[in-house]
């Protein structure tokens, strides 16, 4: 059941993934979970139409925005998919999610319907009639349901004109909570501005460990537009991504660093096949866990810098061992300068706003090409507003140098910056300090007001497994030899774990976790 398409109508991502159906049926689209578990390009088709005719008799039709609230897998691909078939737009609501937090992306984007997984899944959606966002309708195959009465709100009266694939919750790039909008020329445009460099095509197997709610709209889809095959391990354990990487002849692994740091800790003596890419996404690759990497494998993982609002613009894939902790030059599609950025309490850092930095020196990422995010959704915010702000440029948020071969480094974020004195500092640059300390897994730097600097750096920091917690007169002493003394931290807490985005970004600001040793520096 193909939705038939007016001369008017521009085909859509579902469109794509049936051509290319047409062309290689019967190679595989999805590897796994379960050991032997095969799904072909004709097989997925079939699946995605079958679940597109049941969408439409619960109620889903063409410009209507529904909300997928399903686990990562074989079917939350297919109902992607299928949500696009339909002619509608999809917003995921992660699993990953807790129940108040699912039920306030209705009251940000207007949803039609949500198709949502197990009845527990449900009920986490649905909570009290008062509280809820929906009520259980038709049953969907794959254990789902289709909830209705979720409208919380109207939709943007630009919206339907952008021909809306996908419509990510997030907080963007400015930290405020919206909506990013991709149309479906969008994500097409920044899947094969991607590929250029990625070159991903039907011999290839990628081994997938993300959450799909978060990395579908550049990754999944560009695997399944390119005729490449989805590896699935049967968990997330590094002996099981082994497994499967070993079982399908994977060509690609697709991780963010905890999945290498679970890697580098299997004790199975088992190998991973001779790999084209190990992407690295999500968040900074330390340089010890590259190192660990490197020397259990023999592959040197290639850093990448992905962005919601423009996809994949850098890839570190021609030189990941000589240009270590750098996520690459920017592909050719795109360009980037390094601007004065502005600390978050309003202070420039350095030098005048939009001023562009000399060579080496920290600024902020301003990009552009093709892929861009069409609109923020709340408060709507149509592309052309939100790059009139920086003269046609994206502004990241994002603090990074370049080196005299234009490979990117990033830094840190500009609302991070801690500004000690009118002396600003990287947390970045402290946490990788601290992560050399023998006993110190993992480090988050972040600034605490203080009446007579501005703000002071404080420390969190997670014990290595089996290791004593370093003294904080150990780690004064450490941070204190390589660093100047205003970057130094003043109080180490040590935690049990350090709070993340569901996504999987360090969390420098708001409510800080409980700690079990305070110690002054």
């Amino acid at each position: 059941m193909t939705r038939a398409l007016s001369p008017l109508t521009p085909t859509g991502l579902a469109d794509d993934f049936f051509a290319r159906a047409e062309v290689q049926p019967e190679r595989p689209a999805i590897l796994g979970p379960r050991p032997g578990e095969r799904l072909g390009y004709r097989e997925l088709a079939g699946q995605v139409r079958a679940l597109a005719a049941a969408l439409a008799a619960a109620g889903v039709s063409p410009g209507m925005n529904v909300g997928l609230h399903y686990p990562s897998g074989p079917a939350c691909i297919a109902y992607t998919y299928a949500i696009w078939t339909c002619g509608a737009c999809v917003t995921p609501i992660p699993t990953e999610l807790a129940g108040a937090e699912k039920r306030l992306i209705p009251h940000h984007i207007a949803i039609d319907g949500i198709v949502s997984g197990s009845r527990g899944q449900v009920e986490l959606l649905t909570g009290e009639r008062h509280q809820g966002v929906g009520q259980p309708g038709a049953p969907l195959p794959h254990q789902a349901t289709y909830l209705t009465d979720t409208r919380r709100r109207e939709p943007p009266p630009g919206l339907a004109a952008l021909h809306p694939a996908f419509i990510r919750f997030t907080s963007g790039t400015t930290g405020s909570a919206k909506g990013v909008v991709l149309s479906h020329r969008s994500i097409r445009e920044r899947i094969n501005a991607a590929n250029a460099a990625i070159g991903l095509g039907p011999e290839d197997r990628v081994v997938w460990l993300l959450s799909m709610a978060y990395h579908f709209a550049v990754s999944i889809v560009a695997y399944l537009s390119h005729g490449a095959a989805i590896v699935l391990p049967a968990n997330a354990f590094g002996v099981g991504i082994l497994k499967a990487a070993t079982e399908h002849r994977a060509t690609l692994l697709y991780g963010s660093p905890t999945h290498y740091e679970l890697l580098t800790h299997d004790t199975s003596g088992l190998r991973l096949p001779p790999l084209r890419l190990a992407m690295v996404t999500t968040a900074r690759l330390r340089p010890e866990l590259a190192e660990r990497f490197h020397g259990r494998f023999g592959l040197v993982p290639n850093e990448t810098y992905g962005i919601i609002e423009l996809g994949l613009p850098a890839i570190n894939h021609d030189r990941p061992h000589e240009r270590q902790g750098s996520v690459g030059r920017v592909l050719p599609a795109y360009t980037l300068k390094l601007v004065a950025a502005t600390h978050a309490d309003g202070d420039r850092h350095p030098g005048a706003v939009g001023a562009e930095v000399p060579p080496g020196a920290p600024g902020e990422v301003l990009l552009r090409g093709p892929g861009m995010l069409d609109a923020y959704y709340d408060p709507w915010r149509p592309r052309a507003e939100i790059l009139a702000a920086r003269g046609g440029w994206l502004a990241t948020g994002d603090l990074g140098r370049l080196d005299a071969d234009g490979y990117l480094t990033l830094v840190g974020r500009a609302k991070d910056l801690i500004s000690v004195g009118g002396m600003k500092l990287f947390p970045q640059e402290v946490e990788a300090v601290l992560e050399q300390v023998p006993g110190v897994a993992e480090a988050c730097v972040y600034g605490v007001s203080d009446a007579l600097q501005g703000e002071l750096p404080h420390a969190d920091l997670v014990s290595a497994p089996d290791a004593p917690a370093p003294s904080a007169a150990l780690l004064d002493a450490h941070c204190r030899a390589v660093l100047a003394p205003y970057k130094v931290p003043v109080v180490f807490r040590q935690v049990a774990a350090l709070p993340r985005t569901a996504s999987g970004k360090l969390l420098r600001r708001g409510e800080r976790p409980s700690a079990f040793v305070t110690a002054k520096g």
